[in-house]
């Protein structure tokens, strides 16, 4: 497949540096583009013959290859799925994920109040971990959700007493995510402590 070749310079782009200009060739190349500065190479080429910057498409995933040390063989290799655009997560929907996630943390909290079970604590502790691993396998919705279910189905075998607590804390978790989503803003430590007055 025939290689083709541009040279293009490039400039000091920062205003209180010393100006300085690089000669730049980039070579496109079975499929593949290499990009050379002049004055920068490889440690397995001879000066002036290294490509250190390369970019493909490996196993359906876009990445870029660099080789930032002469003096070292391999290159670092940086996977660039995550840039595209069909990732980008939104406004709304990063709220969302920082409201459940507050929401799911003052369950947890609060929830210890109440499932104190065989180990003071144990059983809901256990489930407040478990809530933890899926918020990073999946979101913190389900972590939270997660939670929910687990205490309606614990706190059937409790007192009156403490379905209404535990019903208290939901309401005030609830809120805990409204206010945030409501708000639109980062998490606000003082709307938790607002609530847990509210709980006591």
């Amino acid at each position: 497949m025939a290689k083709e070749i541009y040279t293009i310079n490039i400039k000091e782009q920062c205003p209180d540096a010393t100006p300085v200009e690089i000669k730049v060739s980039i070579l496109s190349e079975g499929g593949q583009i290499w990009i050379q500065p002049h004055g920068y190479g490889e440690k397995c080429t001879i000066d002036e013959q290294g490509w250190p910057i390369g970019i493909e498409i490996w196993q359906g995933r876009l990445r870029l290859i660099i080789f930032d040390d002469i003096n070292r063989e391999d290159p670092q290799i940086i996977d660039l799925e995550k840039a595209r655009e069909s990732c980008r997560i939104d406004d709304s929907e990063s709220c969302n994920n920082v409201s459940y996630c507050k929401a799911a943390e003052y369950l947890a909290e609060q929830g210890r109040k109440i499932f104190t079970g065989p180990m003071n604590g144990g059983l809901w502790n256990a489930r407040c971990m478990d809530a933890c691993i899926l918020s990073k396998k999946q979101d913190d919705k389900a972590a939270y959700k997660f939670l929910l279910n687990f205490g309606d189905k614990y706190v059937k075998q409790l007192p009156e007493s403490l379905k209404l607590q535990w019903q208290r804390i939901k309401d005030n978790a609830a809120a805990v995510s409204q206010a945030l989503r409501a708000a639109s803003v980062k998490p606000n430590d003082n709307i938790q402590e607002d609530i847990n007055h509210e709980t006591l």
